[in-house]
């Protein structure tokens, strides 16, 4: 069996933002984060002599999916104050996720849902979802 990779990691220290390069915002407090899941639609090309009644199908075109986020909740401060203002401008905007390692995955995108939650004896959170709009760019680390 073949020993762990030395640079497999916890997420711990991942970052989210806004912007790219020297314009980036790094949010204060994200406590989970799931980067996008791509995906490709498959398009039939069966036809009436497709060989052995057997369906044929072609690569499609390919979405990158959702950001999804939860972070500790300052009600309109904050993370809070920032995906609110994003939601108000109504446009595709630059996202960032740092790993550890130094890794970047950036992507165009905006937000499709902001939520916030106040449980009477838990912390405080908030929410959002994020649509990608075009190709993410994953830098590999230096």
């Amino acid at each position: 069996m073949a020993a762990t990779h030395e640079d497999t990691d916890i997420g711990f220290a991942t970052m989210f933002g806004k912007g790219t390069g020297a314009g980036w915002q790094a949010f204060a407090e994200v406590t989970e984060l799931n980067p996008p899941e791509l995906s490709r639609d498959s398009v039939d090309f069966t036809h009436h002599g497709s060989p052995d009644r057997h369906r044929e199908f072609k690569p499609g075109l390919s979405d990158a999916g959702e950001v999804s986020i939860t972070y500790n909740l300052v009600p309109g401060l904050l993370d809070d104050a920032v995906i609110a203002t994003h939601l108000a401008s109504n446009s595709v905007e630059p996202w960032e996720i740092r790993f550890p390692n130094g890794a970047v995955l950036a992507y165009n995108g905006f937000a499709t849902a902001h939520g916030r939650a106040t449980p009477m004896d838990d912390k405080m959170t908030g929410s959002a979802t994020f649509k990608v709009s075009g190709k993410p760019v994953l830098t590999p680390a230096a």
